[in-house]
């Protein structure tokens, strides 16, 4: 391996942590709820703007519809490589954070939708029957992670708009 390369990979190393945590904890918060509540069974958190509530998802994120199990792991690959293509040429410490936030998620979805062809959401949060839809620790750490980036991408833009390149 040359210098240079290693020296990446070095610095990259602890992005690829957090991605890996964000994986093992996403997964470990759904074997949790798996193995400790039974589908579609609700639990109060925070009174009743914070429940945690068992289902499973074979759609895409917060629910939607795009076509069946098989067109969300298509769309989640092709997004995935993107990221991580994303990842490779970053050099910014703040866009690499996002970034792995959203590595991370998206690894722990995909493998739930390879393996099991739906994922385990749980989060669900609202006011009465005003609910957002039910979601997991993957989708949380994509969301923060595109927020991150859409922030970090306004502030270089703000501070340094002769640049395009804000990776």
């Amino acid at each position: 391996m040359e210098k240079g390369r290693a020296l990446t990979v070095k610095k990259k190393l602890p992005f690829l942590l957090i991605s890996i945590a964000v994986l093992i904890l996403d997964q470990w918060t759904k074997k949790l709820i798996a193995s400790s509540m039974f589908l579609g069974e609700s639990q109060r958190i925070i009174g009743d703007v914070v429940r945690f509530t068992y289902i499973r998802n074979p759609n895409s994120v917060f629910g939607l519809r795009l076509g069946g199990p098989i067109i969300s792991t298509v769309l989640t690959v092709i997004a995935f490589l993107f990221v991580v293509y994303l990842f490779v040429v970053a050099k910014n410490p703040i866009f690499l954070t996002s970034i792995s936030f959203i590595i991370g998620g998206a690894l722990g979805n995909l493998v739930d939708r390879i393996f099991y062809m739906e994922v385990v959401d749980f989060i669900e949060i609202g006011v009465g029957r005003f609910r957002w839809p039910t979601f997991n620790m993957a989708d949380s750490f994509v969301t923060i992670g595109i927020i991150l980036v859409i922030i970090h991408w306004f502030l270089e833009y703000r501070y340094d708009n002769s640049s395009s390149n804000f990776v």
